[in-house]
């Protein structure tokens, strides 16, 4: 058999998977459970999607092995990111020591917590930015402004969302974006690379909505470990729903992120399940926008 049909065969192999719930083990403790099913009726979360998610990964892993891509190497990644993006002024910091001194202080609390620490060098930055949100690359989380406005009074909030930026790092999802980069450059040069990669990322976009709830339990399991309200972050999308467009097919398969609603009840099931906290049910039916076709 030539390296060609093998290669196709493993393809259908690996797509015929059924997609199962992740189990995270702890060390004398409950296991906790990663469900992954309350996005099921997403575009996102359909069985040719996954599929689909499980074929790109094994090309992914076949054009540049998860081993190369070690924890020095993301954090070289991030501070390379780090540096390029303040030396061309696509990000300014804010200028608040009190409130730096914050962001660090919870980091490490939180980085405290992980139960299988990763060697990842992580730091945090304060943008000054009018849009509500937070990421991160190679270990730099940046929070906005905006977010952190949000935020304010609400550390329980500001918790989680940190958390849930140290969980695509501890969860490997930043490891196979840099395989991404690296595979992109491989095939088009570093010139095109990273205009192929960003497409395809734009293209493939409803395959990440697993992992940012794998990122959302992520941070909320951290959260709980250090005592804060978990059900703050319920609340939190809770309310960004109801900003959000109607539902509809089109713009789920284009979304990187699950729609806020969806969010909100699979937190809601993760802290249910895992933690006997119930932070106030949600009528399936009526929170979530009608689909339109």
């Amino acid at each position: 058999m030539n390296r060609i049909a093998f290669f196709f065969l493993a393809c259908l192999f690996l797509a015929s998977c059924n997609d199962v719930d992740r189990v995270i083990g702890r060390d004398k403790k409950k296991p906790v459970t990663y469900s992954f099913s309350c996005i099921d009726s997403a575009v996102g979360g359909s069985s040719a999607n996954k599929r689909l998610d499980k074929v790109g990964d094994l090309i992914r892993d076949i054009g540049v092995s998860e081993k190369s891509i070690t924890d020095d190497v993301q954090s070289e990644y991030g501070r390379e990111f780090h540096e390029q993006m303040i030396a061309d002024g696509s990000f300014k910091l804010m200028k608040d020591a009190a409130l730096q001194s914050k962001l660090e202080a919870m980091l490490a609390s939180l980085l405290a917590k992980r139960e299988k620490p990763s060697g990842i060098v992580y730091k945090i930055y304060a943008l000054e930015d009018t849009v509500i949100n937070a990421f991160t690359f190679g270990g730099r989380i940046y929070v906005t402004k905006a977010m952190l406005a949000k935020c304010a009074g609400k550390d329980d909030l500001l918790a989680a969302i940190i958390g849930h930026e140290i969980g695509h790092s501890e969860m490997g999802h930043i490891k196979a974006t840099i395989q991404e980069i690296e595979l992109s450059n491989k095939v088009f040069g570093e010139k095109t690379g990273a205009t192929v990669f960003e497409l395809k990322r734009f293209l493939t976009a409803s395959a990440n909505q697993k992992n940012e709830l794998e990122a959302d339990y992520y941070g909320i399991n951290l959260t709980n470990e250090l005592g804060y309200d978990v059900c703050t972050a319920v609340a939190f999308w809770k309310e960004m729903a109801s900003n959000e467009n109607r539902y509809s097919e089109v713009e789920d398969f284009f979304r990187t992120h699950p729609f806020s609603s969806l969010r909100a009840e699979c937190l809601m099931n993760h802290i249910r399940t895992n933690f006997n906290r119930d932070c106030g049910g949600i009528n399936k039916a009526a929170s979530l926008p009608q689909v339109t076709k």
